[in-house]
Formats: structure tokens, C-alpha cells, sequence
């Protein structure tokens, strides 16, 4: 019994040696070394990144700063807030002068080169002084868009939920239907909920200010007055309406964009295939005319 209990506690302490100290003496397999690699090569990024983005910043701010007009700083400053980017107008406003300087380089270049082609090429320095801004015009429509489509089933939700009960509270409303909403929709209600923290009437108030569409304005405008106290039932109603005529105009207009792409899909294959077919025959004149030679 002795040397059963020694040989146990031999075999204890040898376990811990083994699960303690040998993984700090064991040499690091290939998939560990990979990984502490491209860990590193991560981190460096990360750092080179963040300079950058300080020295872009800074710079900004330092000396474009007085080349960017009030109206313009807050117009720039409102699409930035809308997609809620880590950036500052005047940084926007570098990135046009950056982009710019770049074509005209390229420019200088072409017509180095030849001419002509330095004057086509002329062209981008219009285009790269417009790609920042309108780049981000093209995204909030987009997100407008996505949240409008998506907005008419969120809304029959609502108007379904408060014409049963008055007890409803909006909250409750939007948590149920953030597992079906679009990615758009689903981030700006995640802002709302945010927002609700200070009050469902700040909530709305924020979420029209961030998308004024027609239709969430009046959505917001009925909901405030609901917070009121009054039973505004019949708005609902006459706004659930207008929602579903326009899903189906919406509806008509993809069923009809889908019609008109299903057309030049069709009218090019018509075209590849009577091209063959041309092909094949002046092949096989071409055989004739040998074959009779």
C-alpha cells in the first residue's frame, strides 16, 4: 500500500510537471509560429493604420481647416453624422485635395506622353475632386432606400400591435421585429432603442432627423402625438394605407426593372446566336467555294 501511494504521488507530481512546466520549455509547432506571425503582421498594420489616420487627421484639421466654408462644414459634417464615420469634414475635404493632386500627376504624365490623351485624362481630376462626397451621397441613398423598403412591414407591425392595445409601448414593438429587419433598418432601430434611454419622444425625434423620408416623418409625428395621449387611430390607418400603395408601387417597379433586364438579357443571346449562325454559314460557303475550285 506503501509504494502504491508513492507511485501515485510520483504520478501526480510528474502530471504536473507536464501540464505546468514543459509548455514552457516545448518548442512552438508550425501552426503556432503562423499564427504568432500573422498576429504580428496584424498589430503592425493596426499601428501603421493608426498613424496614418492621426496624421491625416491632424493635417486636416491643421491647415484645410480654413479652406472649408460654415455651410459646407456642416453640410459635409450632417452626411458624416448620418453614417456615423470616425471622420471630420475637413478630413473629407483632404481626401478631395489628395485625390485631385493624384490625377493631376497622372495628367502631367499622360500628356507628357501624348496630348490628346493627357486632356481625356484631364477628366478624372473633375472626377476625383467629386468621388469622396459622392460616394457618400451614394451610400445614405442606399440606406434610405433599404429603409424605406423595409419600413412598411416594420410599420404594419406597429399599427397591428397599438390598434389591439393602448398598453403597447414602442420598445417592446421594435425588439420583436429586429430579428426580421435589413441590415439598414436593423441598425437605425438599434439606434432608436439606444436613444429610448432618454425617452421614446427624444427616441422619434432622433430617428426623423436621421432619416427624414416622408413617410418616417409622419410615422414619428403620429407617435409623439400618441405619446400625448390622444387616440389617433385613424392616422394609423391612413398612413398604413399609403405604406401599402407604395410596397405596391415599389413592387410594380422591380417586377418591371426585373422585365426590362430579362429583355436585354434576351436580345443579347439573340445576338451571340445569330452571330454564330452567321459564322457558320460563312464557314460553310467558304468549304463550297474550295470544294468546287
Amino acid at each position: 500500500m506503501t509504494f502504491l501511494a508513492k507511485l501515485c504521488v510520483m504520478a501526480s507530481i510528474l502530471y504536473i510537471i507536464r501540464q505546468l512546466l514543459y509548455p514552457m520549455f516545448r518548442p512552438a509547432s508550425r501552426k503556432m509560429k503562423r499564427k504568432a506571425r500573422q498576429y504580428r503582421r496584424d498589430r503592425e498594420r493596426d499601428r501603421l493604420r493608426e498613424k496614418f489616420r492621426l496624421w491625416h487627421r491632424r493635417v486636416a484639421v491643421t491647415y484645410v481647416r480654413p479652406l472649408l466654408g460654415e455651410s459646407e462644414r456642416i453640410r459635409l459634417g450632417k452626411m458624416i453624422e448620418r453614417l456615423d464615420l470616425n471622420l471630420k469634414p475637413e478630413q473629407l475635404r483632404l481626401n478631395q485635395i489628395l485625390y485631385s493632386a493624384g490625377a493631376a500627376m497622372l495628367t502631367l504624365v499622360m500628356m507628357s506622353a501624348n496630348t490628346l490623351l493627357g486632356y481625356v485624362t484631364a477628366i478624372f481630376i473633375v472626377l476625383a475632386w467629386l468621388y469622396p462626397v459622392s460616394e457618400l451621397e451614394k451610400t445614405i441613398e442606399r440606406k434610405n432606400r433599404n429603409i424605406a423598403l423595409d419600413f412598411p412591414s416594420f410599420y404594419s407591425m406597429v399599427y397591428y400591435q397599438y390598434s389591439r392595445s393602448v398598453n403597447i409601448h414602442l420598445m417592446d414593438v421594435i425588439k420583436d421585429y429586429l430579428p426580421n429587419a435589413g441590415p439598414d433598418m436593423a441598425e437605425e432601430l438599434g439606434v432608436m432603442l439606444d436613444n429610448m434611454v432618454y425617452g421614446e419622444e427624444h427616441a422619434l425625434r432622433q430617428f426623423k432627423k436621421r432619416v427624414p423620408l416622408h413617410y418616417i416623418i409622419k410615422f414619428c409625428d403620429i407617435m409623439e402625438t400618441r405619446l400625448k395621449g390622444y387616440d389617433n387611430i385613424a392616422q394609423m390607418t391612413y398612413l398604413k394605407n399609403e405604406l401599402d400603395q407604395f410596397r405596391i408601387r415599389e413592387l410594380e417597379a422591380e417586377l418591371e426593372r426585373r422585365e426590362r433586364s430579362n429583355a436585354r438579357i434576351q436580345l443579347v443571346l439573340i445576338v451571340v446566336l445569330l452571330f454564330y449562325i452567321v459564322i457558320y454559314y460563312l464557314f460553310m460557303t467558304l468549304d463550297s467555294i474550295k470544294m468546287f475550285q
